[in-house]
Parts: structure tokens; C-alpha cells; sequence
């Protein structure tokens, strides 16, 4: 269907779009790069998802009809739309809709449980809610919330009984609308992660910094047009934003067709003709173990990128003797708008790999959009070398929790973002991550924080105490392991009773691995505070029984 496009002055003469790119010397929004990008690159391939493709003019023009019918239903600039799904086109449609009209995109973990759905749908202040079919199981017992709430869910990508099909409000779209007037310090998303009171936390991410993400993530990663980019992160995080590089320089996304599979990820490498391809450790882990049955043809492959949780040493040298590839490692944060921090470049690995093998226990140099010091805990800088906590200044750095005042105030200092992590930088600007969020545990590639975990544990019948803890494991990069202190009455309580009971409480990565029953009280500080490094070094000890030998693990 041809839109017709609504003009916006008196006499008619001038059109909508007209009058959007005759506002150049404005600041560049997101939705500018997707007309711009859609305008300029119209036959290139934007997104190849399994025998599925769109052009980025495609991606224009179906974003625009898409923003008319949002328009339509009521959805106004701030109000939150929210998307559950597995990877697919429709996601980001939905995305550079939500760019457009200024509506606030939310994605929806289709690993959340029941009460933190819950939880996002009321403190998100969700107006309407985007539904792959696929996902209607998993909304089975918070529908009647849904309707309480009067959030309008709009059903997709198969047969579902939602409140109306996406293609159907599609189809009522008659003209393409004026898009209404936005500032880069409007939020464009919310970026729920799982908080340590185990209600999910909200990241307020504006536009301002998505296009800052956008255009430096590119220039660190060296992106060309001609790239190839397979990255089969889930959307419903921040890591979203990866999967629309392409707006700044029109290249081409490759995503998975549904979810992240195993054994079908370098076929699809060699199908595509893949240039750079994203992994977390644990899976470059798995791919060399599958290339040792089956060598991969990675012929087209120019970069390997890695991060989001700790790689070791000796995984590095595996992947690059084994694929022979340029590697980059990356970190970031939620709080940064992913907006990659530091990145370890392909010569900061060929150095590491010839003459300066500490390099790899480092993340890499700071970008040139961010500030970094290293700071003690009364906030003062420390020497260079000396470890402190993180923090960090620059465009994409969140503007706060949402409707967390106290936790926002606890972070953001003067422009600065707290991180949390311990790390140091040496005298050549390295930064080395010490500890990941103090006690926070990246098992898979994600996060998962031990106080959300021992709220769940600690209500058990049988628990009198318990204190979660992260350990090194050869496949996952870090493991859950909960220390519990049985209580009177429960001496046969065991770790598969507690499995049993955080079925339907804990997402798969939240759930301990494994679990220590001691009879004595944790040590503890001056002030009552368990010294987690101690209960860590026991669950590590020969004490601790792991089934697991964890030397090759993230530390």
C-alpha cells in the first residue's frame, strides 16, 4: 500500500518529508538515520533472518506505516510499547517505529518468571504490548494483568488471540503522519536487567545515545558498508542495539531465525557469506569444540568479536590458533547504552600473542566517547595501577533507573556512572576488570545478581540461611553456587528439593549448579556482612565439592 503523506502547511505545497529534511541542522536522532539510511541505501539489505530479508528501504517505509498505526491506537511520545519475541525482522520495525514517533521501546525477557513480568508491565506504565505467537504460552498466567492494566497487545508471526493482529492495524494505515517534535534527551528505550532486590531495573537510555552508540561502536569495531554482521543476541536487552549498527553506514545484519542454535550457527556463517560474527565466551567455547568433529568454512570471515563475560587466557589462544581470525574484545554495560567501553583491538591481541601476554587478561583501551577513573570508596582517584571501582563520563551514559531515585542517586554522581566494577589501568591506558559488578555473576552471558537469588532460596522451609556465590566453570564462564545453612527440622534437605523449588521462581542461569551445606554461621564483617570472597575460596576449596574442575573457568 502507498501511503499518502499528510502536508503540514496551509497551502500543501510542502510535504511531511520535505519538511523532515529541511531540519538538517538539527541534532541527528535515530529515526534520521533510518530515513536517511532508508533513503540512501534502498536495495541494500538491511536484516537476513533464515529465508527472510528486508532492505533498508523496506525497513523505512514498513517503520513508517507502522508509526501511523501506533499513532492511530493512541500511542503518544513517551508512552511505553513493548515487544516480546525471539529474533525476527518485526523487532526492528517495531524499534525504528518506536524511534519515530518517540514512543519508548521495552523489551520483554521471555526468560522472566511470572512476578517479574509482572513488575515490568506496571513500572514500565506499558501502553501496548507487541507479541510474537510463539510467546503466547508464556503470558498464559499474566493475561488477566494485562487486561487490568488496558495494555493493547498486538499479535504476530502466526495464529494468536491477542486484542488485534499486527497486519490488521497495518492495513487500516491510510497516510504517513507528521512525526512529532523530539529532543536526543527523550528516552527512546528502557533496558530492564535483573536488580539485586529481584525486581528487573529499568535503564532510562535516551536517543542522544543510541546515535552516540551507533556512530562510535562503528569507528571502534571498523564496520564497512560491505559488512556482513551475524550477532544472535537476545533483544529484550540492551545488546539490541548491535543488531542496528547498520543505520550508521547501511551494512548488513544477519540475526537468528527465532534464537541463538548451536548447531546450525556456522552454516549459516558460510550460508551468508558472514564477515564479523559476535559470541560470548561460552559459545566460542562450544565452537571449538564442534569444530573439532566438523571444521567450520569460515572462509568469508574477517573479525571475530567477543564479550559479556569474562574470557580466560587460554580460550583467546585457542580460538585465534584455531580460526586464524583478527579478534576484538569488547565491554560494556547496560548503563551505557551498550555503547562499548573498551575494546581489546586485533593488534592489542597480535601484541598479547607474541610479546605482551598480559594484554589478554585486559579488556582493552577506553573509547574516545568516554571519560574512565579509577576511584576508591570515598570517591577520590587512585594511582595509576592501583585498583578502584569504575566510573565513567561520556553521551551514552543512562539518564537513570526508572522510578528508582535512590539507586539512580547511588550511580550517577556528577555525570559520572558508578559502575560497580573493580578494575585498574596501567600506565599504556589497559583496563583490567578485577571483579564483575562486585559480586554480580555472568554465567552464559548473563547476568545474574546472588542477592535476587537468595531472596528466592532464603523462602524455603529449610533454608535458614543461605549466601550465593559465583565460581569458575569450564563451559558457562561462571557458575551459581548457593552456601546454605540448613534450619531445625530439615537435615534432609538436599540441593535437587531447592532446584525443585526455584522451578518456576528463577530462570535457568539464576538457578544454582550446584549447593554446599554447612552447619556453622558465614564469616562475617565488623558490621554483619558476609565476606563473600571468603565463602567463595571455600566453595572452591576441596571443602566445596564441586563436580566441576573450575581452572579453566572466568576469574
Amino acid at each position: 500500500m502507498e501511503l499518502q503523506v499528510i502536508s503540514n502547511s496551509k497551502d500543501g505545497s510542502r510535504s511531511a518529508e520535505s519538511m523532515r529534511a529541511s531540519r538538517s541542522d538539527q541534532e541527528i536522532l535515530p529515526r534520521d538515520l533510518v530515513r536517511r539510511t532508508g533513503l540512501n541505501n534502498p536495495n541494500k539489505v538491511a536484516y537476513v533472518c533464515g529465508d527472510r530479508s528486508a532492505s533498508w528501504g523496506e525497513m523505512h517505509a514498513k517503520s513508517d506505516r507502522l508509526s501511523a498505526a501506533l499513532l492511530a491506537n493512541g500511542v503518544a511520545v513517551g508512552d511505553a510499547v513493548g515487544i516480546m519475541a525471539p529474533e525476527c525482522i518485526e523487532v526492528y520495525e517495531h524499534f525504528f517505529a518506536c524511534m519515530k514517533i518517540g514512543a519508548i521501546r521495552v523489551g520483554v525477557n521471555r526468560r522472566f518468571v511470572d512476578a517479574e513480568l509482572r513488575h515490568v508491565f506496571v513500572d514500565s506504565g506499558m501502553k501496548c504490548l507487541f507479541v510474537h505467537a510463539s510467546c503466547g504460552e508464556l503470558l498464559k498466567n499474566v493475561r488477566e494483568d494485562l487486561k487490568s492494566l488496558k495494555i493493547l497487545t498486538v499479535g504476530f508471526g502466526g495464529e494468536h488471540d491477542f486484542d488485534v493482529d499486527l497486519e490488521a492495524i497495518l492495513d487500516d494505515v491510510v497516510v504517513r503522519p507528521e512525526l512529532p517534535p523530539l529532543s536526543g534527551c527523550d528516552p527512546l528505550m528502557y533496558s530492564y536487567t535483573s536488580g539485586t532486590t529481584g525486581s528487573p531495573k529499568g535503564a532510562v537510555l535516551t536517543h542522544r545515545a543510541v546515535t552516540s552508540t551507533i556512530l562510535h561502536a562503528l569507528a571502534e569495531f571498523g564496520f564497512v558498508r560491505d559488512d556482513r554482521f551475524f550477532l544472535p543476541t537476545g533483544n529484550a536487552w540492551v545488546a539490541v542495539v548491535l543488531a542496528f549498527l547498520g543505520l550508521g553506514n547501511g551494512m548488513t545484519h544477519i540475526i537468528a531465525d527465532g534464537d541463538y542454535d548451536r548447531s546450525t550457527f556456522f552454516d549459516i556463517v558460510k550460508d551468508q557469506n558472514a564477515t564479523v560474527f559476535l559470541l560470548a565466551p561460552t559459545m566460542l567455547n562450544w565452537a571449538l569444540e564442534d569444530n573439532r568433529k566438523t571444521p567450520f568454512d569460515l572462509s568469508s570471515v574477517r573479525l571475530i568479536i567477543y564479550g559479556s563475560s569474562p574470557a580466560t587466557p587460554t580460550l583467546i589462544k585457542r580460538v585465534h590458533e584455531t580460526f586464524a581470525k583478527d579478534m576484538i574484545n569488547v565491554y560494556a554495560l547496560t548503563e551505557t547504552t551498550w555503547g562499548g567501553v573498551t575494546f581489546l583491538s586485533p593488534e592489542d591481541h597480535r601484541r598479547a600473542l607474541t610479546d605482551k601476554p598480559e594484554l589478554l587478561k585486559s579488556v582493552g583501551r577506553v573509547a574516545s566517547h568516554f571519560e574512565i577513573s579509577i576511584r576508591d570508596e570515598d570517591g577520590e582517584p587512585v594511582e595509576t595501577g592501583e585498583p578502584g571501582e569504575i566510573w565513567l563520563r561520556g553521551p551514552t551514559i543512562m539518564a537513570h533507573y526508572l522510578n528508582l531515585p535512590e539507586q539512580t542517586e547511588e550511580v550517577l554522581r556528577e555525570g559520572w556512572l558508578r559502575t560497580n566494577d573493580v578494575g585498574r589501568l596501567d600506565e599504556d591506558g589497559y583496563v583490567y576488570l578485577l571483579d564483575r559488578q562486585k559480586f554480580m555473576i555472568v554465567s552464559g552471558g548473563v547476568n545474574v545478581y546472588p542477592a535476587a537469588v537468595e531472596a528466592i532460596l532464603v523462602k524455603h522451609p529449610g533454608v535458614a540461611d543461605v549466601c550465593v556465590v559465583g565460581v569458575p566453570h569450564p563451559e558457562w564462564g561462571e557458575a551459581v553456587v548457593a552456601v546454605v545453612r540448613k534450619d531445625e527440622g530439615h537435615e534432609n534437605l538436599a540441593g535437587g528439593d531447592l532446584i525443585e523449588f526455584c522451578r518456576d521462581k528463577l530462570n535457568r542461569p539464576s538457578t544454582p549448579k550446584h549447593f554446599v551445606f554447612v552447619e556453622d554461621d558465614f564469616p562475617r564483617t565488623t558490621n554483619f556482612k558476609v565476606r563473600k570472597k571468603e565463602v567463595q575460596a571455600y566453595v572452591m576449596s576441596d571443602e566445596g565439592g564441586l563436580p566441576w574442575d573450575c581452572s579453566e573457568g572466568a576469574g
